[in-house]
């Protein structure tokens, strides 16, 4: 993970001196124990950094320095430990952006994950960040909780008796306590493509109190998508979306630790136990197809086709500059590789036949049953990407499966937010407001666009999902509430949706170095009447980046206040090209001679 630059962890070839990388030149040097990288990308100039930090060793290295404004930055040069190279970082992921450059800021959105007790601490008064945390890497405490009380009854008992051992033992987060949800839950805080709601998790504790996966319905269309057209992660680092896709945890509660039994060792490729033709970790549950494997498989015994995850874990997940092994466990489906250009086990392997080749043996071999589901996963999710009415039938069947999962579940519900005239979809999502997966709670109350003659209900529904266990629950139903016009509650509720809007500032502050972040945030405050926070969140997107539309919402938020002045001087400022501009000019009038 992340570690001090020195000697004993800098891979790279500083040797070299000079690399040519997409055109610009980088200037590599070692002075002692200390490591320097000049580029001229930043600022059109050359600007000769110190390497403060380096990310990553075994396959490849990042290096990271640090700007006056305190942005931690992944510099351009990367190194490529296995094929012993120099490589520009664009090559491998599409990075933040700044104003005239594409950056990788770390402290924007890596530092959860690759240090341990983080804090970003971004000033947005002050434009600078002060980012700490306590320990380099993974320590202990990210996936065993706090140690100080369990460290204090280890030292202090004169003997381990197996009383003495149990209440040492419960002093920490220990894994075979853990039901697989909160087990793999664990793992989940770095491994998924997550919204962090709110900070501070800790191991053992509730994922959907602190995160809100990212799924694909969110997000844009784009050249590398974080998902395959049927659902299933498609980029790497998002391995616990796969895991809680798969019918190994869903229905056979397995956990990451039921194959990565050795989580210390975090080099996979030294664990013998995952080599692909150890089929044991498969058939320690799937003992009657253990029994004759080559029949389930159709292949030779000794040959690489039989084995389990050969099949069912294929090498279609997108890593940097390689390629790992699909957690969702699925069934493959070469009918997806024709329609949606799905990769499937079968064409990964037998890469001289054709899809439909594939699609004649599966039927032969295991019938056309098995794979349904996922291609109406695959069928309806791209319809409902392209926007077509005929995916909601797909896409309520798919909602309504429970033994499909929240993630799945999630984002077909998402899907039909996007056909909110379909009575199929409005009942699915209405019903969906009771669902037992706080997920799918949440995606529900965030995606239902009520009719006029069920704001009522829309609203009571929502007042009561305020008293939710899942705190992302809370948090989703106070901004329904605030879309839906509903600026105060009554009673104890109203001290619930108080508490659940502080949990959204709070967001909205830990984010605050995002400039969309901060035009939602602005859009929030503003429907909920606190047109101070409104104000200052629309100057913070305007001053994140200028280029984004939002000096209207500003105006609106300065009139709403009673700053006049400013608000028309705001306003003056709007060019015709803004799609706010014509009611820019309508309210400016309105304004006019208002002081």
């Amino acid at each position: 993970m992340v570690q001090p630059a020195s000697p004993h962890g800098v891979v790279g070839d500083f040797s070299q001196e000079r690399v040519v990388l997409r055109g610009s030149v980088y200037l590599l040097k070692r002075e002692g124990d200390s490591y320097y990288i000049t580029e001229s990308y930043l600022t059109g100039k050359p600007w000769r950094h110190k390497i403060e930090y380096t990310l990553g060793n075994r396959r490849m290295q990042h290096y990271l320095t640090t700007l006056p404004d305190g942005r931690i930055i992944l510099l351009p040069a990367t190194w490529d430990n296995v094929r012993k190279r120099w490589f520009h970082n664009l090559d491998i992921n599409d990075p933040e952006e700044a104003p005239g450059v594409q950056i990788q800021l770390w402290n924007k959105t890596c530092y959860s994950c690759h240090v341990s007790q983080e804090k970003k601490n971004y000033s947005l008064q002050a434009a600078h960040y002060d980012t700490n945390w306590q320990d380099f890497g993974i320590n202990c405490e990210r996936c065993h909780g706090p140690g100080s009380e369990h460290v204090k009854w280890a030292s202090e008992s004169t003997g381990m008796d197996p009383e003495t051992r149990a209440i040492v033992d419960a002093t920490i987060v220990n894994f075979s306590r853990l039901d697989a949800a909160r087990s793999t839950m664990v793992c989940a805080q770095c491994h998924s493509f997550r919204d962090i709601y709110v900070d501070g998790f800790r191991a053992g504790a509730n994922y959907y109190d602190y995160f809100v996966p990212v799924l694909d319905y969110r997000l844009p269309r784009q050249e590398d998508p974080a998902y395959w057209p049927d659902g299933r992660t498609r980029r790497f680092s998002n391995d616990a979306f796969g895991l809680w896709q798969s019918q190994c945890f869903l229905k056979g509660g397995a956990t990451c630790l039921t194959c990565h039994s050795h989580p210390h060792n975090t080099n996979v490729d030294l664990n013998s136990q995952l080599r692909p033709a150890n089929n044991a970790l498969c058939t320690q549950c799937h003992q009657k197809i253990a029994q004759n494997l080559a029949a389930h498989t159709h292949h030779g015994a000794k040959s690489t086709g039989n084995s389990c995850v050969g099949c069912h874990m294929p090498h279609t997940v997108i890593s940097i500059k390689a390629k790992i092994r699909d957690h969702s466990m699925s069934i493959p489906a070469p009918e997806n590789t024709i329609a949606h250009a799905i990769p499937n086990a079968c064409n990964e392997c037998h890469k001289d036949r054709t899809a439909a080749w594939a699609v004649q043996q599966m039927n032969k071999w295991y019938g056309r049953q098995s794979r349904q589901k996922l291609i109406l996963r695959a069928n309806a999710f791209t319809a409902a990407r392209n926007g077509d009415p005929a995916a909601v039938p797909g896409l309520v069947a798919i909602a309504a499966d429970a033994a499909g999962g929240p993630i799945v579940r999630a984002n077909a519900l998402g899907y039909l937010g996007k056909f909110p005239n379909a009575p199929a979809a409005r009942e699915t999502l209405w019903a969906a407001l009771r669902d037992p997966e706080p997920l799918v709670r949440a995606t529900a109350a965030f995606e239902l666009r009520p009719r006029g003659d069920e704001r009522q209900a829309f609203v009571e529904q929502l007042v009561y999902l305020l008293r939710d266990d899942a705190r992302i629950v809370q948090m989703t139903a106070a901004i329904a509430l605030v879309n839906t016009g509903v600026q105060q509650v009554p009673g104890e509720d109203g001290a619930r949706f108080e508490e659940a809007k502080r949990l959204y500032s709070a967001r909205a502050a830990l984010n605050s170095d995002d400039a969309d972040q901060d035009l939602a945030a602005g859009k929030f405050f503003f429907l909920s009447g606190d047109m101070d926070r409104a104000a200052a969140s629309f100057q913070a997107t305007l001053k994140l980046d200028p280029g984004i539309p939002a000096q209207y919402y500003l105006a609106r938020a300065l009139a709403e206040k009673g700053d006049f002045i400013g608000a028309r001087h705001v306003l003056a400022t709007i060019s015709k090209g803004d799609p706010q501009y014509v009611a820019a000019q309508r309210l400016l009038a309105e304004l006019s001679g208002r002081n």
